[in-house]
């Protein structure tokens, strides 16, 4: 009996010490985060057998035809592959990582799969491009990252009410392989196509980083009605995807998506982005504390066009003198403007002017003493420092053709300073104000403050309603544009901003995003009406129906401190990209 009790308690303590292994195995998210966000820049790159058409990847299939399409893996060739010339390229250009379309929505696998013959060992090719891009990218000393689509326009068990449990093994089964026959694989770019993700998150989240503990995963995996900026982290995901264009500043981590050309996959006659917005989207980024995950796509033979090839040695060789405003910083103090966005590192901020080639620069107030300011270069700038302003004189022959830089040196850490917004645009008395409202779809893009912020890239939504169980639809074929799954969102609600002080108050601006022009909105506000707090009642100065792109309008003039906008009824995820209070004219 006594030796059945130490064999037991000796299995119960290997198992907890084994327990506790594989719990120290999984960084925290924090730490698996740090390498990204020093990184800041990396290399998406979308390639298949559609590249023979010049057409989207996986976008196309219907158009071209689903059979023809299917079909042209049978005759895809790319001789002139060469992993380590992409990386070599992607390293040239200045990017940190790179991330390859493993796996697009029509099914077809750059890898040698086990799952299914539709991939590249099929192919007349017959190489496994995975792997040789990864001993590529980790020959290179870069970090590797997967795409990988959760649906499969190809397989029939994909949603399939009968048989998409079979679909999800073998979608398991995929993502096994990739992450355990390629080495260390830093990043997992889950997407999404429109309708409820195949498989439930929470196991595949699991089997991933059973597989890979350090690995940091975007927030797709989860999505299956996101906004159209995928602005939330979610349960899974460690950053967010705004796609097609740079968010506005924000501390939730996260990735810009979008292309150096026009199309995600090769496209015949395509050309890249100039060598100046190809860097102010990269500044942009960065500037508002976020990534950026450019795109080329390689053309039928394997080989980056060359125009666009030659225009990532122009970046590389910009960014290179240049590198500190970039690498390892964050965004901020001063928020980002038209004009001018701004990263900090140590005691450092650097001001980036993008437009423009005024002598005089003038800033919100600092409230930090400036010891020194200079070029990148080094070359001295004149400043004053006020209490309302602070003014930079740059001569005309010291700015930059692309991006003017200046150093400023700090007598603290930058990152001890608060947010310092850019002055206002509009005018408007709710400008940078304290927002708050009864529901939000997220805490960046889309919260309260995203109202009064003058940025019309930006929008408070209307959260989801707690009632619905998210669970029920995963594995359904619902487009994120149906009633069913516009639904969730919560169809009432408001907005408050506090102006801090009582304010005369004579004309109100709605700007709604959820109406597109030339287009029936899914979703569009209702009725709504706009108060103001008098005392412990809330009075209302106007109302309204479906405010459009911009609803103006003059009031009987009030006095109040804080005013709301109701939303009293509407229909999916509606928007409001500003709430704006003006003193009568």
């Amino acid at each position: 009996m006594q030796r059945f009790v130490f064999t037991l308690l000796g299995t119960l303590l290997a198992l907890l010490l084994t327990v506790n292994a594989l719990a120290q195995n999984v960084l925290p998210q924090k730490q698996r985060l740090a390498w990204w966000q020093d990184a800041r820049f990396g290399l998406f790159i979308h390639w298949g057998p559609v590249t023979l058409t010049g057409k989207e990847i996986s976008w196309s299939r219907n158009e071209y035809g689903k059979s023809k399409y299917d079909s042209l893996y049978l005759r895809f060739n790319p001789t002139r592959f060469n992993a380590k010339e992409w990386v070599a390229q992607a390293k040239a250009s200045g990017m940190k990582y790179v991330v390859l379309t493993a796996k697009h929505h029509d099914g077809f696998c750059l890898w040698n799969t086990q799952t299914t013959s539709y991939n590249i060992m099929s192919a007349p090719f017959g190489r496994d491009v995975c792997k040789e891009l990864a001993d590529a990218v980790h020959e290179a000393g870069l970090s590797l990252g997967w795409y990988f689509s959760l649906a499969d326009w190809k397989d029939p068990d994909c949603r399939n009410p009968v048989s998409n449990n079979a679909f999800t093994d073998r979608m398991k089964t995929q993502l096994t392989e990739l992450l355990t026959n390629y080495g260390k694989v830093n990043l997992l770019w889950f997407d999404y196509e429109g309708s409820p993700s195949p498989a439930n998150p929470k196991p595949i989240y699991e089997l991933v980083h059973r597989l890979q503990p350090g690995i940091i995963l975007n927030n797709r995996l989860e999505a299956f009605t996101p906004d159209e900026a995928h602005s939330q982290p979610g349960n899974y995901g460690d950053y967010t995807t705004p796609e097609g264009f740079v968010a506005g500043f924000g501390q939730t981590p996260w990735e810009t998506c979008t292309n150096m050309g026009h199309q995600w996959a090769w496209k015949f006659g395509d050309t890249p982005r100039s060598l100046s917005e190809s860097v102010h989207t990269l500044l942009r980024c960065v500037g508002s504390n976020g990534n950026l995950l450019l795109n080329v796509g390689p053309d039928s033979l394997g080989q980056f066009p060359p125009l666009f090839s030659n225009r990532l040695h122009e970046l590389g060789a910009w960014i290179a003198p240049r590198s500190a405003v970039i690498y390892g910083t964050k965004g901020g103090p001063y928020t980002p403007t038209d004009t001018y966005v701004c990263t900090q590192k140590g005691n450092t901020i650097f001001i980036q002017i993008l437009s423009g080639k005024d002598e005089r620069i003038t800033l919100p107030a600092l409230p930090a003493t400036i010891r020194q300011a200079a070029l990148i270069d080094g070359r001295p700038v004149q400043f004053s420092q006020g209490k309302a302003t602070v003014q930079l004189v740059i001569p005309a022959a010291m700015h930059d053709s692309i991006a003017t830089i200046i150093a400023l040196t700090l007598d603290r850490l930058a990152a001890t300073l608060p947010l310092i917004r850019p002055f206002t645009k509009t005018g408007s008395l709710a400008y940078t104000k304290t927002a708050t409202a009864s529901s939000e779809l997220s805490h960046f893009l889309h919260d309260a403050s995203a109202a009064v912020d003058d940025d019309p890239k930006t929008y408070w939504k209307l959260g989801r309603r707690p009632d619905v169980n998210f669970d029920a639809y995963y594995g359904q074929d619902l487009s994120f544009q149906s009633p069913t799954l516009q639904a969730v969102y919560t169809p009432a609600g408001w907005l408050e901003v506090d102006l801090g002080k009582p304010q005369r108050i004579g004309e109100v601006l709605i700007s709604d995003f959820s109406s597109q022009p030339n287009s029936e909105p899914v979703a569009k506000i209702g009725r709504f009406v706009v108060q103001y707090q008098k005392g412990q009642q809330w009075v209302t100065i106007a109302n309204g129906q479906q405010p459009g792109t911009v609803w103006r309008q003059a009031v009987s003039p009030v006095t109040g401190q804080r005013f709301r906008l109701v939303i009293q009824e509407s229909t999916g995820s509606i928007g409001i990209r500003e709430f704006e209070l003006f003193p009568p004219k």
